[in-house]
């Protein structure tokens, strides 16, 4: 098995983890490496719906329901232009 292949594995495997005890902190710098080097696009955004189905989402809670959904869609965003930037 080529080793890029079962690292990637391993790292959503840990992702998914960190998801759904809820370290979304933790979850974060996984996700922003795993999108610098393997271009992530839309595991980030499915983990911030994820994340805010398993703990926000609930009506009380207003905008702050959604905030991991919106975290990784404003990640996503500069990760993009810093790549233009850089690039």
């Amino acid at each position: 098995m080529n080793y890029n292949i079962l690292f990637r594995v391993i790292l959503y495997l840990v992702i998914i983890f960190t998801i759904i005890n809820g370290w979304w902190f933790l979850s974060l710098p996984l996700l922003i490496f795993g999108m610098w080097m393997y271009s992530f696009r839309l595991e980030i955004i499915i983990s911030g719906v994820i994340y805010d189905a398993l703990f926000g989402m609930v009506p009380f809670m207003g905008i702050w329901g959604y905030v991991g959904t919106i975290t990784a869609v404003l990640i996503l965003i500069v990760l993009a232009v810093l790549k233009k930037v850089i690039r």
